[in-house]
Order: C-alpha cells, then structure tokens, then sequence
C-alpha cells in the first residue's frame, strides 16, 4: 500500500500520513491538494509533501477521500523552500502553507446550521437561548423565500 505525508493547514509541527486507496494510486502526486480526514468530524484540504510506502507504526491510517487537483498546485522546489520558511521562522508547514496558498484553495470544515422543514417545533418547549437560535434559523428562512 502507498502512503502520503500531508500538510495541513493547522499550526502543528508535524505531517500527518494517509494511506492512498489502490484507485487514487496512479494519480496521486508532490504538489496535489487531497481532501483527508482530521480528527473526528473535521475535513481538510491538505498538500502532498512526500509519496511513500512506510506504513506508521504508531497509529493505523486513514485513507485520503478525495485528489482535489488534476496536477500539483504547488511544485517541489516551492514545498523545500516552505520547509526552510517553516525552520527559519520558527513555524509549521501548515503555517507557511496558510499564508502562502489563497483562500479559495483551503478546505476547512464548516458547521452549518438549519431548520430541518420536516420537524414541528413547539416555541413554548424551548429554552431562552434555544428559542432565539430557532428564531433566527426562521427568519432567514422566511427571507429565502
């Protein structure tokens, strides 16, 4: 099996490895956004650093999701110069990588809340803080329409 070492755009001193999914093994490459897992609900969008096949001993992996990118986005020249960055600044990949990559190629995970239109809510059950949270998610309901 192959694995991946990604940064990702957390203020962590490390990479984190993935295992690569026998269909992605072909296209997976330095320089590529993928999509992984973190934690247990987060998802982020991460860039290979490094293609291997060292499995950690450590902690079992988990699979990369997604190859975000048909090409790499960023080159392997540029990823050693963001390591020394990342020495010389005292600093994380993920912290060179945040000020390095525009906003509109970083995935980070968003809560979204909203009224589910299958649910009847009783206004008089809830509490002072549930009921101006319910509230809100009905306005801007009534808004769309």
């Amino acid at each position: 099996m192959k694995f991946v070492d990604v940064i990702l755009p957390l203020s962590i001193p490390q990479v984190f490895t993935y295992g690569v999914p026998v269909a992605m093994q072909g296209q997976v490459k330095i320089g590529q956004r993928v999509e992984v897992p973190f934690g247990p609900r987060k998802m982020y969008s991460g860039l290979v650093q490094r293609i291997h096949n060292d499995k950690p001993e450590a902690y079992s992996v988990k699979p990369i999701r997604l190859i975000l990118d048909q090409e790499p986005i960023v080159s392997e020249k540029q990823l050693a110069f963001w390591q020394w960055m990342a020495q010389y600044y005292a600093c994380s990949p993920g912290d060179v990588m945040n000020a390095a990559l525009p906003a509109h190629l970083k995935l980070v995970s968003e809560t979204c809340v909203v009224l589910n239109p299958d649910t009847e809510v009783d206004p008089s059950t809830l509490t002072d803080d549930e009921y101006l949270v319910w509230e809100a998610l009905r306005m801007r309901e009534e808004k769309k329409q």
